[in-house]
């Protein structure tokens, strides 16, 4: 009953140090908002791109141009043997020439077929694409390897760069919003700096006084972390659902994307960060102005 009591009584103090510190919550809020905007937004992309290269891995394959005098099927299916082929589609010239003649609606005037025989090779994994190509280099009939690898590479260092960007201005935001909290914290203290003395003179104990401002402080990280992920979810509903379709229907690959069961993760972390940063610069604002 005494616990619940000291409850009640620390939740009512923190709401009558919220109202006293005015126009300045708005402040801390919208700064620990955006900070975790931010972040959170870095998570989601980050995400995204880890998601993307796993189902490109997943699928990835090259092609390979025969010369005329190879035979398509013994290429195949010494291309098979290796443990990290997943399988090897033949596409013959003519099946080849047709498709093209399809798809730009062309008519044929007599000139011969250009195109090659063609093997699509679909790896287990882009880890050892390098290996099975230079392994099909020494087959007979190679003419020619179609492989971007590029693709990859460049989707991690992309996502490398907006991580660690990201991770820099949250940083820089958040010491900001900590700074600031700080502030507000102490100019609470120091209003109420008549009424902490009475409290220490008649012994009260020491989280009885600090609570309050402690909860203050999870109160900035709480509301903040809600409205961090407002925008976060707006982005996800309206904007990436409708980028997910769109490159979907560009890429001829099969694409599975999770990322809305991942706002959530997002979200709750981005709430255990807002409370734990605030509270943690509470705590040791009244540790440094508050001495029992």
């Amino acid at each position: 009953m005494r616990t619940l009591r000291i409850l009640i009584r620390t939740i009512m103090e923190a709401y009558g140090s919220i109202r006293y510190s005015g126009m300045a919550n708005l402040i801390v809020i919208g700064i620990m908002a955006v900070a975790l905007a931010l972040f959170g937004g870095v998570l989601q992309l980050n995400s995204t791109i880890k998601q993307i290269s796993s189902n490109l891995d997943s699928q990835i394959e090259f092609s390979v141009y025969l010369k005329d005098s190879a035979d398509a099927e013994a290429t195949a299916k010494a291309i098979s043997r290796n443990a990290q082929v997943e399988k090897v589609e033949v596409v013959t010239k003519e099946a080849a020439w047709q498709r093209f003649k399809k798809r730009f609606d062309l008519v044929d005037d007599g000139g011969g077929n250009p195109l090659p025989n063609t093997l699509h090779v679909n790896m287990r994994s882009t880890k050892y694409v390098s290996d099975v190509i230079t392994y099909v280099k020494t087959l007979p009939g190679i003419d020619q390897i179609s492989y971007a690898p590029e693709l990859f590479s460049g989707l991690e260092k992309v996502r490398s760069i907006m991580f660690s960007f990201g991770l820099m201005l949250t940083v820089i935001l958040t010491f900001g919003t900590v700074t600031i909290v700080s502030n507000t914290i102490q100019l609470v203290i120091r209003a109420r700096s008549l009424e902490i003395e009475v409290l220490r003179l008649v012994g009260v104990d020491d989280w009885y006084i600090r609570g309050p401002f402690i909860m203050h402080g999870i109160f900035y990280g709480l509301v903040a972390s809600i409205l961090a992920i407002i925008p976060l979810w707006i982005f996800q509903k309206f904007v990436w659902d409708s980028f997910q379709s769109a490159f979907k229907s560009l890429m001829p690959l099969t694409f599975n994307f999770n990322s809305g069961s991942e706002l959530g993760v997002i979200f709750v972390a981005l709430t255990l960060i807002g409370m734990l940063v605030c509270g943690l610069s509470s705590y040791f604002t009244t540790e440094k102005y508050i001495k029992i």
